[in-house]
Formats: structure tokens, sequence, C-alpha cells
């Protein structure tokens, strides 16, 4: 069996001919028309009015969409959007397209333009920057920590959240409300949500188990994430949930709770799956352009197919690398990368891509990771990661060591594990 994994912008063929291959991936169809799907959702929301009626007499909108890690086929879905505003009355020099980077750092204009697609000039276009002293504050979080937006999300007449929903590693699902909270929240809040990830409770610092991928109740950074988004909710909420290979194959629109509630369902439907029994080998990659272009981005498939991977199972792992860590702040952690170590530090000051770190150094102890890619071969060896440099010959060596063996292969899409 020869099989194709998204690497980059291109394809990674790997020969698994002589193994007994067992290839799983996600039952979603492929992706359909982006534009059209958002066209029938806009129209035909799932509770509520169309966009069309709701955009009415607003005076100014703020489309909040996802920044350059996130696959959103914003090209498609946003001339759709805007068409319902200018036929709601709604002037192009009163929409504000504003991408929500969390804590990711700007990309700048050029990188805008390939993610968003043309737009009209008078269509302002800004980057969400969560250090930002203008941010404006809504409420409070917590005791003693005020939330703050940005002043686009929270002074518009009427607010629209663009967003793919999709597994994420600690904070159950992506997309939804995260879009308003981290999407366009202020830093220190940022990282207090994200530190609940920690359980300080008991006498040793633990990762808390609700913190999972696939967990909205009882996962602490889920439950204020919605309860932040509530602070200041879209008027109306478009989410999408990808094709098996990309694109989009599901659109629904409406009031936020009840769209990322139906969203939730239809990815836990299509890219959950259930194996019997884990594998001691497996094969892997992260889909691709732009979720591997970083190993903050690209480690999350690494999570997924960790999952169907036995202790110290061997897993080829294909993902290009090629923007590095993704985040400067990443660094100190690859620099004493020792996983107890790493919680004593982020149980007296947390950072986000410590945890980051942490999790990653806890798969590679815990299985043997052969990693194919395009990062400096002693950072990935920093980190626990056996460098390769030709897979095929990697495969020789499983051949000649375990012939006739069952290969798990996650190659058409990250999938998970059902969640109970």
């Amino acid at each position: 069996m020869i099989v194709k994994l998204p690497f980059a912008t291109d394809r990674l063929a790997l020969d698994l001919r002589g193994f007994r291959v067992r290839a799983f991936g996600p039952s979603a169809p492929s992706g359909r028309d982006a534009g059209a799907l958002a066209s029938a959702a806009l129209d035909e929301p799932l509770a509520g009015s169309a966009l069309v009626d709701i955009a009415r007499g607003r005076g100014s909108v703020t489309i909040i969409v996802p920044d350059a890690t996130r696959k959103a086929s914003l090209p498609e879905v946003l001339p759709v959007v805007i068409e319902r505003l200018q036929r709601a009355g709604i002037d192009d020099g009163a929409i504000t397209v504003l991408i929500a980077n969390g804590t990711h750092p700007a990309v700048g204009p050029e990188a805008i333009t390939s993610l968003v697609g043309p737009l009209p000039g008078s269509i302002r276009v800004i980057e969400h920057d969560s250090r930002d002293s203008e941010l404006v504050s809504v409420g409070d979080l917590r005791a003693g920590l005020p939330l703050r937006l940005h002043p686009s999300a929270v002074d518009c007449g009427c607010l629209i959240t663009v967003g793919t929903v999709r597994h994420h590693y600690f904070a159950g699902f992506g997309g939804g409300p995260k879009m308003v909270f981290p999407g366009v929240g202020g830093y220190e809040e940022i990282q207090a949500n994200h530190g609940l990830v920690l359980d300080l409770s008991g006498d040793h610092v633990i990762r808390n188990p609700g913190c999972e991928p696939g967990v909205l109740d009882g996962n602490p950074v889920a439950e204020e994430i919605g309860r932040a988004a509530a602070f200041r909710p879209p008027d109306i909420a478009l989410c999408l949930v990808e094709g098996r290979e990309g694109g989009v194959a599901w659109a629904g629109a409406g009031p936020w709770g009840i769209v990322f509630e139906a969203a939730v369902a239809r990815v836990r439907t299509w890219f959950e799956v259930s194996l019997p029994e884990q594998f001691d080998l497996m094969v892997a990659c992260s889909g691709g352009s732009p979720t591997d272009s970083t190993l903050i981005q690209a480690h999350k498939g690494l999570d997924a197919a960790c999952r169907f991977l036995k202790p110290g199972g061997e897993l080829l792992w294909a993902a290009s690398l090629d923007g590095g860590l993704g985040s400067e702040e990443m660094a100190p952690f690859v620099d004493d990368p020792n996983p107890e170590s790493i919680l004593a530090r982020l149980s007296t000051r947390w950072v986000q891509y410590g945890h980051t770190t942490l999790r990653i150094v806890e798969k590679t102890s815990r299985h043997r990771v052969r990693l194919y890619s395009r990062i400096a071969p002693d950072i990935a060896t920093r980190l626990g990661f056996e460098p390769v440099a030709d897979p095929e010959a990697l495969l020789g060596q499983w051949r000649d060591r375990h012939p006739g063996a069952r290969v798990g292969v996650m190659a058409t899409g990250t999938v998970f594990p059902r969640t109970p």
C-alpha cells in the first residue's frame, strides 16, 4: 500500500507494502463549495434571524475571523458574508474584518491578503494584538481579573464570528466561543485561562485531567471560555466543519451556543473513531500547511496520533515545521525540556508555550517518535524526537525488525478516540 501524507504544500509518498496496514481517518465527506454552504447557513440559520435581517440598520459591523494557523476557507466565505451585509444596507466602509490572533504573532499585509482573499478596498482589515493597551474591559473574567476585548468587537453595531470547529488539545474544541476569547482577548487573561490546565490543588502539580480534546463539561478552560464569550456574544456565529481532507463540509449559523453545539456534534461524528486496540507501529502527519508549519501547531496532530499508540510504541511522524518552533516563548523550555522542571516553572509563572513543550516531551518520553521534518535536528533531538532523513529507510528497518507487522496509518485527516 502506498500512502501519501500531506506535508507542507505537497504530499509525502510512503511505501507500506509488506505490512498489515490499518488506515483510519475521518468519516467526513469531502469538502464542498464553501461559499454555497455558508450562503445556505446565513440565510436559513439553525435559530434566530437570517444575517440580512440581523444586520439591517446596525450601522457598523465587525467580522471576527481566524488567523493563518486555522483553515476556514475565508476567500470563499467572506464574500458571502459581505454580500449579505451590503444587501442589508451596510456600507463597505462600515465593515471591519478582525483577525483573531489570540496570542499568536501578527502575520503582516502580504499574509493577510492570502488569508482573507480580495475584499472591497474600503473594508478595514486589522490584526488583533493581545498586548494592545487600547483593549476594552467588558467585565471580570473572574474575581480580580478583568476581561478585555478588542474595541472593534465591543463597539460595533453588529458582531459576526466565522470559525472552524475542531478538536483542541486542551480546550476541548476550537472555534465557536474561542473566536471571541481568546481570539480577541487580552494577553494576561488568556494566559490565566490557559493556566487552568494545571491542577495546583494537591501536593504535586499535575495537568488537569479534564483539559483534553473533545471534553467540554468539567473542562475548566472550556467552561471559562464560554463565560467569557457571553460578555460580548456575536449577533450571529457562522461555524464551519472541515471535510475529510480539508475544505468545508458543513456550515451552520445562528446564536453561538446553539450553532457551536451543533458543530461539536458533527465533529464528534466525523472526527472521532473507535479502535479495538492501540498500535505498536504508526505513521501519521499533521495535515500539511498551515497546520504543520510550526511545532506549536503541528504537535496537535502528534497529540492525536499518540492516543492510538501503545506506550513504547514507535511513530513515524511527518511534519514540515518550516516555521520552526512558532514562538520565541517556547525557546527557554526547549533549552531545559525536562517534564518535572517544566511543571515546576509553570506552577510559578504560566507560559502558554511552556505547556506546549510539556505536552511534546511527555509524548517523546512515552513513545519513540521518529520525526521527518525541516526543523533543526538539534532542536528535535533536545525535545526527544529521533530525526529521520529518509523515511523509506526507516520503513525498511521496520520490515526487517517486524516482518508483516500491523501498522496504523493516520493520513487522511486527524482523528481522536471517541469521547465517552
